[in-house]
């Protein structure tokens, strides 16, 4: 008989960040349960056991899939196979749906319970996945307070449990001395640049970063200017430009950064919702294949791109979307906010207000909790 174990799936960056506090906390409350699966660093460092390695999972884009398909496709078959093998008690998917939707399905067919955290963006794109998580998942824990609603009426138990940015804010600030704290809207000094997590969002979004930062740097000859590496990716991949460009690659935590930032450029994504945390007013920025775009524009059903954005329901930041995702235009939209201190002071009041839009629950409680509550449970006989 297999020893008890849960399975946990996340194939990014964010992901593994995500999941790795949720493993700790079932390791402490369920000791004798493995847990295995796809996972980083993050997740390895809480006892996960890796079954392939996590880099190659980490592509985006419609046009970057495809090129890899026969990897995911394997990826799949050898995740399925280690199901049948080590009989998991639940699987655990976090965000990823590209794989993460065919392994819940394997698993609803073996009577698998299956834990969903991060949902996809159903509210943006693709209706048809809040009805395939309301099938087949037994539990859904939401990240924002308005996602529950669109899985209303199946099968699954759904609950919004909080921001995992926001519990690891707290964290952060229970755990900093006495005293410290953001000054708040000064001069501008620190200009940022958070060019992705994917080694294709690099690629593309570095170099137009950098030419923006050197137009804001010939018009404020005093800005310092700072690139944040991905833990996850090789410090190559950013160092000429940053050389060439005579701008710091700091290779340190994002929140470490964005605690000494006064703006940021931001490629959208999680980091976006980090920064804006922070309060640190940014620029959002995104650019990808014309394939991707031109299919993305026929089915994104919200105005807006960035995290915050959507978050509030206004547009708080500027966003630079494909072929305004250039330095000029990235620079341009970055100098009022500069110039301007009561802009930037009501930029970093309107971002202060999302904290309060996400609640204080911590999700790593809340969804260990889940797991737990659904591994403890009679097995039917």
């Amino acid at each position: 008989m297999a020893p008890p174990s849960v399975m946990f799936v996340a194939g990014d960056v964010s992901g593994d960040q995500h999941a790795a506090p949720i493993i700790a906390r079932l390791r402490a409350t369920h000791p004798s349960v493995a847990c295995f699966g796809i996972g980083g660093s993050a997740m390895r460092s809480q006892g996960f056991a890796p079954l392939m390695p996590f880099e190659a999972f980490n592509k985006m884009g419609l046009w970057e899939v495809l090129l890899h398909l026969p990897f995911f496709l394997a990826a799949k078959k050898r995740l399925i196979d280690a199901m049948d093998e080590a009989k998991p008690l639940a699987l655990v998917c976090v965000d990823y749906p590209g794989l993460n939707i065919p392994l819940m399905k394997a698993a609803h067919a073996r009577k698998i319970p299956v834990v969903w955290y991060i949902v996809p963006q159903v509210w943006a794109w693709k209706k048809k996945r809040a009805e395939l998580l309301g099938k087949y998942a037994s539990f859904i824990g939401t990240v924002f307070p308005f996602e529950t609603d669109f899985f209303k009426g199946y099968n699954a138990r759904v609950s919004f449990v909080g921001h995992p940015l926001v519990e690891a804010l707290r964290q952060r600030q229970a755990a900093a001395a006495p005293g410290e704290s953001n000054t708040g809207p000064g001069p501008a000094r620190s200009l940022s640049l958070i060019p992705g997590s994917r080694r294709q969002e690099v690629i593309a979004m570095l170099p137009v970063m950098i030419d923006a930062a050197m137009l804001l740097r010939k018009r404020y000859p005093s800005l310092r200017v700072s690139v944040s590496r991905c833990a996850g990716l090789p410090p190559e991949l950013y160092q000429q430009s940053c050389e060439q460009a005579d701008v710091e690659l700091f290779e340190g935590p994002l929140c470490d950064l964005l605690g000494r930032s006064d703006f940021a450029f931001v490629t959208s994504g999680t980091a976006t919702l980090e920064t804006a945390l922070a309060g640190v007013p940014m620029v959002i920025a995104y650019r990808t294949s014309a394939m991707t775009y031109w299919l993305l524009k026929r089915m994104i059903r919200v105005p807006y791109i960035g995290l915050p954005n959507i978050v509030a329901d206004e547009k708080i930041v500027p966003e630079c979307i494909q072929a305004h995702a250039n330095g000029k235009e990235l620079a341009a939209a970055m100098i009022p906010c500069i110039d301007s201190p009561e802009l930037r002071r009501a930029t970093v009041e309107k971002l202060s207000l999302l904290k309060g839009v996400l609640g204080g629950a911590m999700p790593s409680m809340e969804i260990s909790r889940a797991i737990g509550e659904i591994i403890s449970a009679p097995k039917p006989r």
